[in-house]
C-alpha cells in the first residue's frame, strides 16, 4: 500500500481526490483539514485517517508530518488546502492580504518542506492545487489572486527541482469549481459563464488524469489557458477586458472571480 496525504480532504477538490484514490484500492489516505467534525466525516466514509491540520500552523504541520511518517511516508501529497478572499481590491483589509496568504501560499511551503524528505526518498508524486487566478489578475479578487500568483510561483519551482530530486510535481490550474468554501453562486448566476463552472468531481478527475501521465502543468478546462497567454502576451489588454466583463450599477468594476477550493 502507497501513502497519499491530502491536505484541505474534508471537501471540495480534496475529498474528490480522496475518493478517486480510494477506488483504486492501493492507496492509504491520511486526510488533513482545519474542520474537525468534516474531517472526521469525510475520513469515517473513505475509511482513511484523520490529521486536524490547519497549515498555518507549524506544529500541527509537524504533526502531520509525523502521521505520514508512521503510515509508512508519503507517496503523494495534494495540496488542496486553501481559503478565500472575499473583499475586492479597495475594500480588502491589509489582514485579509495576510491571511490568505500565509494559507493558500506559506501553508503550501510549509507542508511541502516537512514532508518533501518523505516524498523525494520514495520518489513520489506531489500535486499542487493552484487556480487560473494564479496565471491571471482578476481586480475584484486581489488579495486571493496574489496569494495564488505566489503559490504558482512557489509550485513551479518545485516542478523544476523534483526533476532533480526524483519527485514528480504536477501544477494544477483550476477554473471556478463549486466547492463548500467556494459556492461560485454569483459566476451560477450569469448565463454566460456559469457553464464554465464545474463540479469538484470532475476536477479531481482530470487532476489525476495529469498526475498520473507526469504533467508539469495543466489548467482544467485546457482553455483557460488562453487567459494566461493573453496576459503574458498583451497585459494591457488583458486588464481592459477584464474590467469589461462586468459593471454592476454605478461603474464600479466588479469582475467575478474564478476561486477555486
Amino acid at each position: 500500500m502507497r501513502t497519499a496525504v491530502v491536505t484541505g480532504g474534508s471537501s471540495g477538490i480534496g475529498l474528490a481526490i480522496a475518493r478517486l484514490l480510494v477506488l483504486r484500492g492501493t492507496w492509504r489516505l491520511l486526510l488533513a483539514a482545519r474542520e474537525s467534525a468534516r474531517l472526521r466525516d469525510a475520513a469515517a466514509e473513505l475509511g482513511a485517517e484523520a490529521v486536524p491540520c490547519d497549515v498555518t500552523d507549524a506544529v500541527a504541520v509537524e504533526q502531520l508530518a509525523a502521521a505520514s511518517a508512521g503510515a509508512g511516508g508519503c507517496d503523494l501529497l495534494v495540496h488542496s488546502a486553501g481559503i478565500p478572499a472575499r473583499a475586492c481590491l479597495a475594500e480588502a483589509d491589509v489582514d485579509e492580504y495576510r491571511r490568505v496568504m500565509e494559507t493558500n501560499y506559506v501553508g503550501t511551503v510549509a507542508v511541502t518542506q516537512a514532508l518533501w524528505a518523505q516524498v523525494a526518498e520514495r520518489r513520489g508524486r506531489m500535486a499542487v492545487i493552484v487556480s487560473v487566478a494564479g496565471a491571471a489578475s482578476f481586480g475584484s479578487s486581489a488579495a486571493y489572486a496574489a496569494s495564488k500568483h505566489a503559490q504558482l510561483a512557489y509550485a513551479r519551482g518545485l516542478a523544476s527541482a523534483g526533476r532533480r530530486h526524483g519527485v514528480a510535481v504536477t501544477v494544477v490550474n483550476p477554473g471556478p469549481v463549486a466547492t463548500p468554501g467556494f459556492p461560485q453562486g454569483r459566476l451560477r448566476r450569469l448565463p454566460v459563464v456559469r457553464r464554465l463552472v464545474l463540479e469538484p468531481d470532475t476536477c479531481a478527475r482530470m487532476t489525476m488524469r495529469a498526475v498520473d501521465r507526469g504533467a508539469l502543468e495543466a489548467f482544467i478546462p485546457p482553455a483557460y489557458r488562453a487567459a494566461t497567454i493573453l496576459e503574458g502576451l498583451a497585459p494591457g489588454l488583458s486588464v481592459r477586458l477584464a474590467a469589461a466583463v462586468r459593471r454592476p450599477r454605478g461603474g464600479q468594476v466588479d469582475l467575478p472571480s474564478p476561486e477555486r477550493a
